[in-house]
C-alpha cells in the first residue's frame, strides 16, 4: 500500500474545504432565493451573522432575512444563477445573475408585472455550515430602474 506524501493530503483536504464552504454560499443562491425557503436561511446564518453594504454600512442578522424576505415578496419567480464562485480560506467569492418578474411591492414601488436581471458579486465568510459575514456589490440601480 502506498501512502500519499503529507504535502498532497493537505491539498485535497484544502481542496475539500473549499469545496464544502462554496456548498455553504450555493445553498444561499439555490435553496433560500430560487427555491424560496427562508428556513434554510435561518439554518445558514450564524446567530451573529453581519453583512457589509457597498456604501459601508452594516446589518445584523434579523434585519438581513427581512430584507431578503423583502427580496421575495418582490420578486416571483426569481431564479439566481451562480456564474463563478473561487473559494479560499474562509471566504466565498461568488459572482451571480438573477431573473424575476416584479409581482410585489419593492422598496416602495408597487408591483409593475416587469422581467426584470440583475447581477452581483458577494463575498460570504463562511464557519463549519454557516455564512457569518458578508460583503455585497450589486446592481441595486439598474434594478429600481427596471421598475420604475
Amino acid at each position: 500500500m502506498t501512502s500519499v506524501p503529507a504535502q498532497r493530503r493537505g491539498s485535497v483536504c484544502a481542496l475539500a474545504g473549499a469545496a464544502m464552504r462554496k456548498r455553504v454560499a450555493q445553498r444561499y443562491y439555490e435553496e433560500v432565493l430560487t427555491a424560496r425557503r427562508l428556513n434554510v436561511l435561518d439554518a445558514l446564518l450564524a446567530p451573529g451573522f453581519i453583512g457589509h453594504d457597498p456604501v459601508g454600512a452594516t446589518i445584523d442578522r434579523a434585519d438581513y432575512i427581512c430584507g431578503v424576505h423583502m427580496v421575495l415578496i418582490g420578486f416571483g419567480r426569481l431564479v439566481v444563477r451562480i456564474e463563478d464562485q473561487v473559494a479560499e480560506r474562509d471566504r466565498v467569492t461568488t459572482r451571480w445573475s438573477a431573473t424575476g418578474t416584479h409581482t410585489g411591492i419593492f422598496a416602495g414601488i408597487p408591483a409593475t408585472g416587469r422581467q426584470v436581471s440583475m447581477s452581483g458579486i458577494d463575498i460570504h465568510r463562511v464557519d463549519g455550515e454557516q455564512l457569518v459575514e458578508l460583503w455585497e456589490q450589486l446592481e441595486l440601480a439598474s434594478l429600481l430602474a427596471q421598475i420604475l
